[in-house]
């Protein structure tokens, strides 16, 4: 733990050595100094100047000179073998003096760009040449040096993949080694302003995932797109995490009502079994239990380990380190009381969650409850614990303090953690219990987050549910800025615009004109509140009979409010909840009414554009007929952005210019197709004519659907518009078509005519049609089969009944199974 300390002395006598030569340099040379002439002198003082900037780098200038011209002629290359030929003469050049290479502010840029095309060898070797305990620290605490090792283990991880057994095990040996380089000095690297970021990498290499907190500029930006609701649906790249992961299936996925996402939760932990929910297991645990067991010894625990947790670059490293352990229950037995600050400790393996925590003292929670460092440690802690250490730090440490944790800066983070992380229905009653009183405070005081977590803990469980939207329209109702709106009209728009300008409920004029002149630099269209529209797209979530008062608020919006909501990024989110929710189709209709004639405007925004095809998805066909119409009158403007083009196709609107007759036979034999599925199936999230008013209420029956029926349907809707966009085509040769099938039947009806000559001929003794068959395929001669057919046809008549399949004077009628058989001849019957 003395290396840092050590190397900061050592640093200090160093730069004092080097003042003393520095002072007496003037005085020897003053009268040269005096005898310069002005020009010489700038001269000198920009040479002077260069040889210092020189002088601070740590390889010889000619290692610099070789570097850079290495680096010029590897951006010339293009081949991945010549450029992996290339880093491999570079590594033997610079054999031994990696770390002065690695930690050079010039240099060190040479190194990352070379290794990124380096192979998973080139890599390791490097990484083992400078893992001796001294070397690597004095790299990795370097603002250089920490960058290049960092690079360096991110594209060691790209290629872990497509490593070779010898080359893994070469992995696993050298990441043996840098744990050997780290963990007895373990507090000089984690308390480290740029070493820590190395080891927080190398925890990513041995998880096997990725465990880091977010970056802090962006740890506000994430928690709005992980709000209930809000999650980055339209992304395929990533799933879900953080409190996005922990809202469950009916806050973490795109669509679907509450009772479906249930169903499909339910689904789910059938098959995943008891085990389902647990984090993925560790790449190495064997080496995170090294980073454990430092922290639980008996070096640490203690003092050290406070200061630790409430030091902003060690307090990272901890949270990562909680990430990785998380399937370790042994390990988190161990740490976590530990990093509460526990005085004593029981045998975590005897006894419960009680034991555990037996030692953790109720002042040092609190504190790391409030602290803004330490309040993210406990947030994961909610993440990762196990259900019972959960309840038990619930129990004793946050169910006390609820109102205050609920209004403070920083722990109504940790509140909304504990929620999201809620396992049992009795907690979450427990929960809205203490917090439901709170409501209207929160809302007031900008602490809205809490009740977004609530709404969505609530839902998530099937609690309390009818209680939640009573207590949130008592609270909204209180809000003086809405008092002008009567009744329910004021939840939608008081929600909308929570904690921002409100612009919705005046019903101002609302036009694409306006967002295309706000995209080419006018005014910017003002953002509604995401915590409000993850609190109602929430409550849209409920079953009717708990949220019909948000459902009819959200509706009763005047035609330009609606249309701003549609085209803002979180309130088309809300819409969409509406049409994909469990509402009645004369509501969903009401919505599509509202919107008739300000599609165009919603489509102009990128969000806009998936509500649009949301709606056009789910609406019968006057609705559908009404989004194309706004939509081709607004062509010009679309094409414009990179959405534009996508949308007008998926929606046919070429198509309906040329030919409206046409486009509508189109669309509705897509809408037949879907309501044949339905009939079939079971109803879906929404159907052809589900959504715009041909639809019903959905039915308790039906709530249990064919998972392949569904997205069968959804396909088929998706193709419905690229169905219509082939409309012309489709129009002008169905005529010829019709022609063509005429004349394949006509030509049939020859074949066989002439098929029943030859049958006559065959009879009459001539070659016939055996040897035709024999000549194509081998097959018997027709006239065998006629023999055969009319001693059927007497053997049935013996027996009083017609043989089946036979005509006597014409060829005999294959079974449909004959088809099966060889290849068929040019006989007759075929």
């Amino acid at each position: 733990m003395g290396k840092k300390r050590q190397r900061q002395d050592d640093e200090e006598a160093a730069e004092a050595a080097e003042e003393a030569p520095t002072a007496a340099a003037p005085a020897a040379g003053a009268d040269e100094a005096a005898a310069a002439g002005a020009g010489g002198a700038q001269s000198d003082g920009a040479e002077d100047g260069g040889q210092r900037r020189r002088s601070k780098s740590l390889v010889s200038p000619e290692t610099a000179s070789y570097l850079e011209d290495v680096v010029a002629h590897f951006k010339t290359l293009v081949d991945d073998e010549e450029r992996a030929l290339l880093v491999g003469n570079v590594l033997e050049e610079i054999s031994g003096k990696e770390v002065k290479v690695a930690g050079d502010p010039i240099c060190s840029r040479h190194v990352e760009t070379l290794m990124a095309a380096a192979q998973a060898q080139q890599l390791l070797k490097f990484l083992t040449s400078v893992s001796d305990v001294d070397g690597f620290f004095t790299l990795v605490s370097s603002p250089f040096g920490s960058h290049a090792v960092e690079k360096l283990l991110v594209r060691l991880e790209a290629q872990l993949d497509g490593m070779e057994q010898e080359e893994y095990d070469e992995f696993q040996r050298v990441m043996t080694l840098l744990t050997d380089s780290i963990c007895p000095h373990l507090y000089d690297y984690v308390t480290d302003r740029f070493a820590t970021h190395v080891v927080r990498r190398l925890l990513c290499l041995l998880a096997g995932r990725n465990v880091l907190p977010p970056p802090g500029k962006q740890q506000q930006q994430q928690r709005q797109q992980q709000l209930p609701g809000l999650e980055n649906k339209r992304s395929k790249s990533e799933a879900p995490n953080g409190l996005a992961a922990k809202l469950g299936p009916a806050s973490a996925s795109g669509s679907g009502s509450g009772k479906h996402s249930a169903a499909a939760a339910a689904m789910a932990a059938e098959l995943l079994g008891p085990g389902g929910d647990e984090p993925p297991p560790c790449r190495m645990p064997e080496l995170v239990s090294r980073f454990v067991a430092v922290i639980c010894g008996d070096d640490y625990v203690g003092p050290l380990v406070s200061e630790l947790v409430y030091h902003p670059y060690a307090c990272p490293f901890l949270q990562a380190l909680l990430r990785a352990a998380a399937s370790d229950r042994k390990s988190l037995r161990q740490l976590v009381p530990v990093l509460l600050g526990a005085s004593s400790f029981n045998d975590s393996s005897k006894g419960g969650a009680g034991a555990v925590l037996e030692g953790c003292r109720d002042e040092e929670v609190a504190a790391l409850l409030t602290d803004p460092t330490t309040s993210h440690l406990v947030e994961v802690l909610m993440q990762v614990l196990p259900r019972p250490l959960l309840e038990e730090l619930f129990r004793r440490f946050l169910a006390p303090r609820l109102a205050e944790l609920a209004h403070h800066p920083s722990a109504n983070f940790v509140l909304q953690a504990a929620l999201a992380a809620t396992p049992s229905k009795e907690m979450a009653k427990t929960m809205y219990d203490s917090l439901s009183g709170l409501l209207p405070d929160l809302l007031r005081k900008r602490r809205s987050g809490v009740v977004a977590a609530l709404v969505a803990c609530c839902g998530r469980h099937g609690v309390c549910q009818r209680e939640v939207c009573a207590a949130l329209a008592g609270a909204l109702g209180g809000m003086p800025q809405w008092a002008s709106l009567k009744g329910d009209a004021a939840l939608a728009p008081a929600l909308l615009c929570l904690d921002s300008v409100p612009v919705v409920g005046a019903n101002e004029p609302f036009s694409a004109a306006a967002v295309v002149a706000s995209r080419s630099g006018g005014p910017t269209l003002p953002r509604l509140s995401a915590v409000g529209c993850s609190i109602l797209i929430q409550v849209l979530r409920y079953g009717q009979g708990a949220c019909r008062s948000f459902t009819d608020s959200v509706v009763g919006l005047q035609p330009h409010d609606a249309a701003r909501v549609g085209a803002d990024p979180s309130g088309s989110r809300v819409l969409e909840a509406l049409l994909e929710g469990n509402a009645p189709a004369k509501v969903k209709g009401a919505l599509f009414a509202a919107l008739a004639d300000h599609w165009d405007a919603v489509a102009c925004t990128a969000s806009g554009s998936f509500l649009v095809e949301t709606a056009y998805r789910l609406a019968d066909l006057p609705a559908k007929e009404a989004i194309v119409t706004r939509l081709a009158s607004a062509t010009k403007a679309l094409e414009a952005t990179h959405w534009g083009p996508v949308l007008l196709r998926k929606v046919g609107a070429e198509a309906y210019t040329r030919d409206p007759e046409q486009w509508r036979r189109h669309a509705a034999s897509a809408s037949k197709t879907l309501d044949q599925f339905a009939k079939l199936f079971g109803s879906g999230d929404g159907g052809g004519g589900g959504g715009g008013g041909t639809g019903g209420e959905p039915k308790a029956g039906k709530d249990k659907k064919a998972k392949k029926a569904g997205k069968d349907k959804e396909e088929a809707g998706s193709r419905e518009g690229e169905g219509q966009g082939a409309a012309e085509e489709g129009g002008e040769e169905e005529g010829g078509a019709a022609s063509r099938r005429e004349r394949k039947r006509a030509k049939k009806e020859k074949k066989a005519k002439a098929g029943g000559d030859a049958a006559a001929a065959e009879e009459g003794g001539g070659r016939g049609a055996a040897a035709v068959e024999a000549e194509d395929g081998g097959e018997r001669g027709e006239g065998e089969r006629a023999k055969a057919a009319r001693k059927d046809k007497r053997k049935a008549a013996a027996e009083g009944s017609e043989a089946p399949n036979v005509d006597v004077e014409g060829p005999v009628k294959k079974p449909k199974k004959a088809k099966k058989d060889g290849k068929a001849g040019k006989g007759p019957g075929t």
